[in-house]
């Protein structure tokens, strides 16, 4: 694999260069600090932009270009990486290699282009059916969380912390019912005007070729490359914060947060991620499927969840109510007994090889690949041989003391009913 970054002034081109795979991937990804107000119109933005333009203003002439271009398929999608809001959309295709056609690249590289750059509006107003079509679709997503229970107790858990960590990203369906065709497009000039934006393309590909092709079809016109800082900076508390509501689910949903501080690079990207695995990640041979599950038969589900960008722990576990106060009481053990290193060595290579699996694995897709390097650009996430070599490094006294680096933040419970 070849990497190039190209400086197009007022946005950067990244290129992978490989020929392992068959089809192709490019990203165009716009960021900006995180707004909580305008969650649900970004969510919808993205939506909008990529169900229609003016030279395909319907649903089935995109579709019937897709399929002109050998299934190449675009998509869009917002992501919160910490304080920061991602607008991606994405574009998958057959390497060119495959395709006899001299204007093959130019066609699927434009598309995305097309899609954003010339939206399916008039006079600063979306074209209402479509407009209309894809917010439908976002007041169904919105409802959707109340019918699950693992979803719903998450999102409660996390408002407990009121910080970026706890917004709702596509907002709730009164949100979405408020947004116009008007306030829609004022939103997407912004987009436009102050997101940075970088670009990210992986594959067989003459990258100089397809540079200038992108350079043709994206001329960004405002300059924005403002430094984003990700990480947020949640609360820790002097003393936990329980919390609990009824619910009208059977189980009870019960979600422990730790705050996890001041960790080095190092133990972010690496260290933490192996402890994690080793408390309750690794599933069925974690500490806390073993002692909580296997052994005392507490809960039906338990995992932990490391949000990197939070700085912050998840332990989640379904079980039935009357179970809550000694499942609690059981994870606050293993916690401290990871603190003082009652793991083996044992535990440690366990972790490490399902964690060189995963990597190795991840060699072998173009996706992976491409999202590693997207991470590398922004936050200097290690490549995936250098994460394989500095896992193998990781000791057990590096992991007893990212075990010292949690406190516990608040406990919720999403409570189910009471069959009896």
């Amino acid at each position: 694999m070849t990497y190039k970054a190209y400086d197009c002034s007022s946005y950067t081109i990244h290129t992978i260069k490989t020929d392992k795979f068959k089809t192709c991937q490019m990203e165009i990804i716009f960021r900006k600090p995180i707004n909580k107000a305008t969650l649900p119109m970004d969510a919808l933005l993205v939506d909008v932009l990529t169900e229609t333009s003016q030279k395909y203003p319907t649903r089935k002439e995109v579709i019937e270009r897709f399929e002109e271009l050998y299934r190449t398929s675009c998509w869009g999608v917002v992501n919160r990486i910490g304080n920061v809001l991602l607008t991606n959309f994405i574009t998958n295709f057959i390497s060119p290699v495959y395709i006899n056609e001299d204007d093959y690249l130019e066609n699927v590289l434009s598309l995305p282009f097309e899609m954003i750059l010339n939206p399916n509006a008039l006079n600063d107003e979306f074209e209402e059916k479509n407009f209309k079509i894809c917010q439908k679709r976002n007041i169904v997503d919105a409802k959707s969380i109340l019918d699950d229970s693992f979803r719903l107790s998450i999102q409660k858990s996390l408002e407990l912390v009121d910080s970026p960590t706890s917004y709702n990203l596509i907002g709730t369906p009164e949100d979405i019912a408020k947004i116009t065709p008007s306030s829609l497009y004022q939103q997407y000039k912004k987009l436009l005007k102050e997101n940075t934006c970088d670009i990210f393309l992986i594959g067989n590909i003459d990258m100089d070729e397809a540079v200038k092709i992108i350079k043709k079809y994206f001329k960004k016109r405002v300059i924005n490359k403002e430094k984003l800082e990700s990480m947020v900076n949640n609360e820790i508390r002097k003393k936990e914060l329980v919390k609990s509501d009824k619910s009208k689910f059977i189980q009870t949903n019960l979600n422990i947060l730790y705050n996890i501080t001041n960790l080095t690079d190092y133990e972010k990207d690496i260290v933490f991620n192996l402890y994690n695995f080793i408390l309750g990640s690794g599933g069925m041979i974690s500490k806390l499927y073993q002692e909580i599950r296997e052994k005392k038969s507490y809960c039906y589900e338990i995992t932990s969840m490391y949000l990197k960008n939070d700085q912050l722990l998840l332990i989640h576990i379904a079980l039935d109510n009357k179970n809550s106060k000694n499942a609690i009481k059981l994870t606050k053990k293993i916690i401290k007994d990871m603190m003082q290193g009652k793991f083996t060595i044992d535990d440690i290579e366990t972790a490490k090889k399902s964690f060189n699996l995963a990597l190795n694995l991840a060699l072998d897709n173009e996706v992976t690949i491409l999202n590693n390097y997207v991470f590398h650009v922004f936050e200097n996430l290690p490549l995936i041989e250098d994460r394989l070599d500095l896992i193998n490094k990781c000791t057990k006294e590096d992991i007893m003391k990212v075990a010292k680096k949690i406190k516990i933040n608040a406990i919720y419970a999403l409570e189910g009913k009471d069959e009896n």
